[in-house]
């Protein structure tokens, strides 16, 4: 769990009323405890989405689609949560209800409507982005989010018997095309073409994502990979071909790379 989170719940007893929560004012020092905190929690999770993100890509090589999915899904949730926390959000939880707080003194939390910490997380980050391209359009005729949270639901929990040896519409043409050919498609395009077509968004989105919170980990301070951890992207950035350049150069780029 973040650091953030068990900070913020362990302010309150267990059972605390949603009352108790909201009426909560940061202290000056609760304020800044939180904000290292999530300053710590940002640059953990953005690792968490590219090990994600390398992860799945590995799975559609070997044709293992649905738990590729749920991977590519869980890379968005990782650097959604990472731009939250650049931003001073923490998502919490008391008991089972959602909460978020601004991590800065004289603030409280606020309540949420949704159950669970992903959907929290997820309709947190498009609340606190109106403007932002990662949720300028929507995929299929539904809010970006809410088409990713569907993608995973459909593959970890509405399907009861896995779809291999089919890969299902949302992967077919990056089977067909290959990783390789496809994150050249999708790194050289500057445009959204890619990132909302239902064609290409289970790869193009959380690559788009990756790379739009990693601009924000860069210009907080907040990338820094130990040479082991570097070592280790390095050695899964690659396919059957070898070293994926494209996706090398850009890690690079965002400095995860030496």
């Amino acid at each position: 769990m973040p650091r953030a989170d068990i900070y913020m719940s362990g302010l309150f007893p267990a059972g605390a009323s949603k009352t108790t929560v909201r009426s909560r004012v940061l202290a000056p020092f609760e304020s800044l405890s939180l904000s290292r905190g999530l300053s710590a929690d940002a640059g953990d999770l953005y690792y968490s989405a590219w090990i994600s993100f390398l992860d799945a890509l590995h799975g559609i090589e070997k044709g293992l689609c649905t738990w590729a999915t749920i991977k590519l899904y869980y890379s968005v949730f990782y650097a959604l949560r990472a731009s939250l926390a650049v931003n001073d959000i923490c998502a919490f939880h008391v008991d089972r209800s959602s909460y978020i707080v601004l991590a800065r003194a004289g603030q409280s939390p606020t309540s949420c409507a949704e159950r669970g910490t992903h959907k929290t997380v997820m309709k947190t980050f498009a609340r606190q982005n109106p403007g932002h391209p990662l949720i300028s359009q929507q995929i299929a005729l539904s809010d970006a989010v809410d088409w990713l949270i569907d993608q995973r639901e459909s593959a970890n929990y509405r399907r009861v018997r896995f779809a291999e040896p089919d890969c299902g519409e949302g992967l077919a043409h990056v089977v067909k095309c290959g990783v390789r050919r496809s994150l050249n498609g999708y790194l050289a395009e500057p445009s959204l073409l890619y990132v909302f077509d239902p064609d290409h968004a289970l790869v193009a989105y959380p690559m788009r994502a990756l790379q739009l919170v990693g601009n924000q980990l860069v210009g907080a301070g907040l990338i820094a990979f130990s040479e082991e951890e570097q070592v280790f992207l390095r050695r899964h950035s690659r396919d059957r071909s070898g070293g994926l350049a494209v996706l090398i150069s850009e890690m690079k780029r965002l400095t995860l790379l030496n």
